[in-house]
């Protein structure tokens, strides 16, 4: 069983700042609709905010953690976690966006709120772990 995870200062950064930022332009729009009217930006923003927050929380695409055993893999973040087994995982894209330091990591069926990860260089082991999934049992990986 191996267990790649972010330090705190990394966790901060990759998962908590974007949902505090999140949750301050949600507030910022009611207090626009309420003090200056209904402007089209104030509205967007109040609908849009509420999808992101729930994507983020139900969807786990940004795991705090993820757990890797020889029968499945384990995506963990915001005390939820998404377990496959390696027959459900499939084949497993992946996707690096170098030069933002990312890497999307899609499995599975495809599903709205799940099966699409995302990871940053920062999380401790990232490189031994996409080297693993890379190899893992000789499954076709594509990037």
């Amino acid at each position: 069983m191996s267990t790649y995870s972010y330090n705190n200062s990394a966790r901060n950064m990759t998962l908590i700042v974007p949902v505090l930022l999140m949750v301050g332009l949600f507030i910022w729009a009611v207090y626009g609709l309420f003090s200056e009217g209904a402007l089209m930006i104030y509205k967007l923003t109040v609908y849009t905010m509420p999808v992101l927050l729930a994507s983020s929380f139900f969807g786990l695409h940004n795991p705090s953690s993820i757990v890797v055993t020889d029968e499945t893999i384990t995506f963990n973040g915001f005390g939820r976690s998404h377990t496959y087994t390696w027959e459900e995982a499939g084949i497993i894209y992946i996707k690096s966006y170098g030069y933002v330091g990312k890497t999307l990591i899609r499995l599975g069926k495809p599903r709205i709120l799940g099966g699409r990860y995302w990871i940053t260089n920062e999380m401790q082991g990232y490189s031994e772990l996409l080297d693993f999934l890379e190899q893992r049992d000789g499954r076709g990986v594509a990037k």
